[in-house]
């Protein structure tokens, strides 16, 4: 068993002389929180306190409406056949919808995507378009919700009930899957409070929604509903849906707290369990009626949060490290690749396991550690490397401009611009003697020495972009810089 080292407590983080208020919180806040922030972004954030920043980030996420239809987000199945009958584009065309969520908000869709994580649906296993962008503004719609009502939308929502086999448990026939994985993965964990004989007749209660219309939306049918008596957590009556998700939180509101706060909290704050943390949150939790929006707060206003043992714990995941690279470097592209960023990202974080909206089983990605292997870490610098080409193609003064946009123009040290702009890239982490060597030796190039040395060097040289870029490929590839 690890022990965390984060001994911070849950009580709102206020800085000191000795604990600042400074760019690499501002950095953890946005690339757990978010998607990462542009430099030129980072001062009016430091001019908030933590507590404010935290709140902006919540009340915007609030007032984000959900994604609009794109067009096709009501379409039944005659409508996809009038339109060729090929339902690929629309899925890759939804999954660059998220992209640009990525690319365009913060919080909002950062939660969206943990949640998809939690209450997965594989498209392909149902490959309907339309069910799919209905979930994602469902997910949209309920990060910052109440949780119960959240688990109680899921359920009834049309591509979990074709996922799950919703759609097939009928009073006749009954199916044990979503009832198996409400209790497993979405709300108690695994063999944790619940038995088969729980399973069965909670299928029972769930049975009826299986009517639809040419792939339109599913609703209930009472004559497919068992309308006999139940036994669910010992509690015996002819239960219907809404009586599962009332009885599941009267009967195991503790189990489920924790089992979510402790979910929440190896995604957002270290792999490494401070259980005493988890257990004062899972208990304010339940104390808010299990609330999300509080819990947040909470939990991300903490200097638990903002402690230094928190920092460079989790492994970038392959959408953070593809949108990362293209938000927080705000880089020019050529025209033909801006058109396509969102299905070069959309393409890339799949070959490197992530792909949106289709994650690998129902228990969803493992994360962290899961992220890297021998042959994902390759094809991570590889496509760092191509995004980072492209901005080259496009605009070599960008590089140069970047490098003085973090350092200013005055700067003429290598060591200082090195760790400057490390400072930027990297979430509090200080280079290596070696790793510095490495990076003056990348940046300077072919540049003597004698020209660092009092012998007039700036930024402003011709030959400091190509320097600015040589930086950038070799911090990529820094096994550091896989941390978040």
């Amino acid at each position: 068993m690890v022990v965390s080292c984060n001994n911070g407590t849950l009580s709102t983080f206020v800085p000191t002389d000795n604990n600042p208020w400074d760019i690499s919180k501002v950095l953890l806040v946005f690339r757990r929180l978010g998607f990462g922030i542009k430099h030129s972004d980072i001062a009016s954030k430091l001019s908030l306190t933590p507590s404010e920043l935290i709140d902006e980030l919540i009340d915007n996420a609030k007032n984000l409406p959900p994604t609009p239809d794109p067009g096709w987000a009501h379409w039944t199945n005659t409508d996809f056949r009038n339109a060729g009958g090929n339902r690929g584009p629309f899925y890759r065309n939804h999954q660059k919808i998220v992209f640009q969520d990525f690319l365009n908000n913060d919080m909002r869709d950062r939660l969206t995507l943990f949640w998809s994580n939690h209450f997965v649906t594989e498209y392909y296993m149902y490959n309907h378009p339309a069910y799919t962008f209905r979930y994602y503004n469902n997910l949209q719609s309920n990060v910052l919700g109440n949780f119960k009502n959240f688990v109680s939308v899921i359920g009834l929502d049309d591509a979990m009930l074709m996922y799950l086999n919703g759609y097939e448990n009928r009073n006749n026939a009954p199916n044990e899957n979503y009832a198996r994985e409400l209790y497993e993965l979405f709300t108690l964990g695994e063999g944790n409070g619940y038995t088969q004989d729980d399973i069965t007749e909670t299928a029972r209660a769930l049975t009826g929604y299986n009517n639809r219309q040419d792939g339109g939306p599913i609703y209930f049918n009472p004559n497919r509903f068992d309308n006999g008596e139940k036994t669910i957590f010992g509690r015996k009556g002819n239960w219907n849906y809404d009586d599962v998700i009332n009885i599941l939180f009267e009967e195991k509101s503790d189990l489920i707290s924790n089992f979510i706060v402790r979910k929440l909290y190896k995604h957002f704050v270290s792999p490494d369990v401070n259980e005493a943390i988890v257990d004062e949150l899972a208990l304010y939790f339940i104390n808010n009626n299990f609330e999300l929006e509080p819990l947040y707060r909470k939990l991300f206003k903490s200097e638990h949060f903002f402690n230094s043992f928190s920092s460079n714990v989790l492994i970038k995941s392959p959408v953070d490290l593809m949108v990362f690279i293209e938000k927080e470097f705000d880089f020019e592209k050529p025209d033909n690749f801006s058109d396509n960023l969102n299905n070069y990202l959309r393409a890339r974080c799949s070959d490197m396991g992530q792909e949106i909206l289709n994650p690998i089983d129902v228990a969803g990605w493992q994360e962290n550690h899961d992220w890297i292997s021998t042959g994902t870490l390759p094809m991570r610098w590889e496509f760092s490397d191509y995004l980072l080409s492209r901005y080259w193609i496009k605009n070599k003064e960008q590089f140069r401009n970047y490098a003085i946009s973090i350092v200013g123009i005055e700067e003429t040290n290598p060591v200082e611009i090195v760790k400057k702009i490390n400072k930027y890239m990297f979430c509090n982490y200080n280079l290596m003697d070696d790793e510095l060597n490495d990076a003056l030796a990348a940046f300077k190039g072919d540049v003597p020495d004698d020209y660092f040395n009092g012998g007039g060097w700036t930024l402003n040289e011709s030959y400091a972009p190509n320097q600015v870029y040589a930086l950038l490929l070799f911090f990529v590839k820094l096994p550091e810089y896989q941390l978040k």
